[in-house]
């Protein structure tokens, strides 16, 4: 009997259980499996805790699913449950309730045993290569032979240093810490412009009269998902061509070599080259905001190619040469990532109209903020200086060198005994075809995994629910090869 350890059971963890679930039976019979989180986030993690209902997924509710191969699940749950389903959007916690429901049925079908405990730290035998877990302070009782790291409880990037401040908030989430201050006298500054600083804005303009300012490093909101279009036909980011790619000798893909079928692509949807539509239709502030909203169509087809080249970036990415990387990077990467991760347009009004009623606007060129004994001072690259009462953190979480000390002692232990190698884009270093760990000590580990926002920096854009289940079915048939 085969001992596998899943340790952090959000979105990452049960993905892992629905891979191991597709399993033939008679291998599930040689497996004892073991899951590991804390009471508050078992089978909800971070981004799905019970928060405000404001906090919307930005995924339609036929395009999110607790098993990518069955995306209808969702929806026919929500109706099975008496939850109106005419709506694209339903609020995050809606969602955390769903993915609690799906795993109890997961577990019972697994007889997997249940640890409402976080590992503290994690230590590898080298005389039986197995894994000793240590949680409340003293060693498991079973030594693993497989482990999977999905815990993605990640830190949050501090831009400004401002972390200890009186009237700073480091992180958002729940949205509903800020329901018992009075902040209708307040200015109230937000760092960050993607979808956490757009939960926060939507919750102050819908909730309170305070003034808000936000900025960013671009100023660039997410885009405005367009639900209506025709599906499309892909003449050249095809599977067929995805493959030729990824056939290429020495592990390696030349940038150009798929930069020709995107161009190809663009012709082929109707869309003008690449420089002219980021030009006239991605620019930051709310004037990019509403664009989506006056070209429905462009943002529609841009929107789903934006998925596709995430998609083949799940292999090609790994395969690209550091200068091409770069070359990516600069030339489509913060276009991509602000297309493929779109809001709701429901998400969109209330920001539109703040802006309209001049209770909302953005600063450019942020260059500092300093602690004063009102607030906040926060200055521009252009010498203006702003006061602010508050300042929200909404810039996310990673791991990356500027806060790898306040990562958790899991993986700052980990890291410490060089199990762990940051990666170069952020997060860990994993193999991307079986999503195995990387060390720097040890090379490829055969029998440590790691996942989700763990990993998103090795795997581009690995931020979807989606994503995350195709990665982990790619390690669970991995390691049953190797069992």
């Amino acid at each position: 009997m085969k001992k596998i350890g899943i340790i952090g059971m959000g979105v990452s963890g049960l993905g892992i259980l629905l891979a191991l679930s597709k399993c033939d039976p008679k291998q599930l019979a040689n497996l004892d499996i073991t899951c590991f989180d804390d009471t508050e986030h078992f089978g909800r993690g971070i981004p799905f805790q019970d928060d405000d209902a404001s906090a919307l997924i930005n995924s339609p509710i036929d395009d999110i699913s607790f098993d990518y191969q069955h995306m209808g699940d969702f929806k026919e749950w929500l109706e099975e449950n008496g939850y109106e389903t005419d709506s694209a959007y339903v609020s995050r916690a809606l969602y955390g309730q769903y993915m609690i429901e799906r795993m109890d049925d997961l577990l019972k079908q697994l007889a997997v045993t249940v640890v409402k405990h976080q590992v503290e730290d994690l230590h590898y035998l080298a005389n039986t290569s197995q894994w000793q877990v240590k949680v409340n302070g003293d060693p498991y009782e079973v030594l693993f032979d497989k482990i999977h790291l999905a815990c993605g409880q990640l830190p949050e990037i501090d831009p400004y240093q401002l972390e200890g401040q009186a009237h700073y908030v480091a992180d958002p989430y729940p949205i509903t810490q800020f329901e018992g201050d009075d902040w209708n006298q307040e200015t109230v500054a937000i760092i960050g412009t993607g979808l956490a600083a757009v939960d926060v804005i939507k919750w102050f303009s819908s909730n309170t009269s305070a003034k808000l300012v936000a900025f960013s490093r671009s100023n660039y909101f997410p885009t405005i998902r367009i639900l209506d279009g025709s599906p499309i036909d892909w003449q050249y980011l095809t599977q067929d061509n995805l493959e030729k790619l990824l056939a290429y000798p020495h592990q390696t893909v030349p940038f150009k070599a798929f930069e020709t079928l995107f161009k190809q692509e663009l012709t082929a949807l109707g869309l003008e080259n690449w420089e002219t539509l980021t030009d006239h239709l991605i620019i930051p502030g709310i004037e990019g905001l509403s664009l989506a909203l006056d070209y429905p169509q462009h943002f529609f087809k841009l929107q789903h190619l934006a998925s596709r080249v995430a998609d083949w970036f799940t292999d090609l990415w790994p395969r690209l040469t550091q200068s091409d990387r770069q070359y990516y990077t600069d030339t489509y990467g913060k276009f991509i990532v602000n297309l493929r991760n779109p809001m709701p347009a429901i998400s969109a009004q209330p920001i539109l109209e703040a802006a309209t009623q001049k209770r909302l606007s953005l600063i450019p060129n942020v260059t500092d903020i300093t602690a004063n004994a009102k607030g906040f001072d926060i200055t521009t690259q252009d010498g203006v200086s702003l006061q602010v009462s508050r300042v929200i953190n909404a810039t996310g979480y990673q791991l990356t060198s500027q806060n790898i000390t306040k990562t958790s002692p899991l993986l700052q232990s980990l890291l410490d005994q060089r199990f762990l190698q940051l990666d170069d884009q952020g997060g860990i270093s994993v193999l991307a075809e079986t999503a195995q760990v990387i060390s720097p000590r040890y090379g490829t580990i055969p029998n440590l995994y790691a996942h989700g926002a763990l990993i998103n920096g090795t795997i581009y854009q690995n931020n979807s629910t989606i994503k995350i289940q195709k990665i982990a079915e790619r390690a669970i048939q991995h390691m049953q090869s190797n069992l």
